[in-house]
């Protein structure tokens, strides 16, 4: 007797509930009428878009221009294009190039960015420092701009006469705008 009591009470409880909150629904009453729901779906365009990032690039000593363009750049809906750091090929994705001296001995050079705005881009040990870092944005068809230095500074392991080699690879992905 004592469950059917907590049942029905239980019961009541949620039925009470239920007709406390009003629904968004058309009500027709017992005079009749008519309702209708209106559906709409935005069947929206998938974005497109083209971006260039150079293959390959040879530093000079005062450094060198790099650019990143995105082309035919539409259908973004608020959002934008973003081009990061995602690795290099050196030791903790730093941003170094190794070469080898004629005489067999391992050389190794630092290089950094230098962005449009002044901000430097450069490692100095850590593991992943520069991952992440976004290099260009765009919500409409453009070409972002930066320099790419040498870091020349006295360093055991920075040998004249060597080709210093490496690589860095990028991330591109539609990121929500601010």
């Amino acid at each position: 007797m004592q469950k059917k009591r907590i049942a029905s009470a239980l019961l009541a409880s949620a039925l009470v509930a239920a007709l406390a909150f009003p629904s968004m629904a058309t009500e027709i009453t017992q005079d009749g009428g008519d309702t209708a729901t209106q559906f709409t779906f935005a069947y929206k365009n998938d974005p497109t878009y083209t971006v260039t990032i150079p293959e390959s690039v040879e530093i000079k000593k005062e450094g060198t221009d790099v650019s990143i363009s995105a082309e035919n750049v539409e259908n973004l809906d608020g959002q934008k294009i973003s081009v990061t750091i995602a690795g290099t090929s050196a030791y903790r994705n730093q941003m170094v190039l190794e070469g080898k001296s004629a005489d067999g001995r391992n050389a190794s050079m630092r290089y950094q960015f230098q962005l449009a705005d002044g901000t430097i881009i450069e490692t100095t040990g850590g593991k992943d420092q520069v991952n992440g870092v976004e290099l260009a944005s765009f919500t409409e068809d453009g070409t972002v701009s930066f320099k790419v230095l040498p870091v020349l500074a006295a360093s055991s392991s920075l040998i004249q006469g060597v080709t210093y080699t490496g690589n860095m690879t990028y991330a591109v992905s539609l990121e929500d705008a601010e």
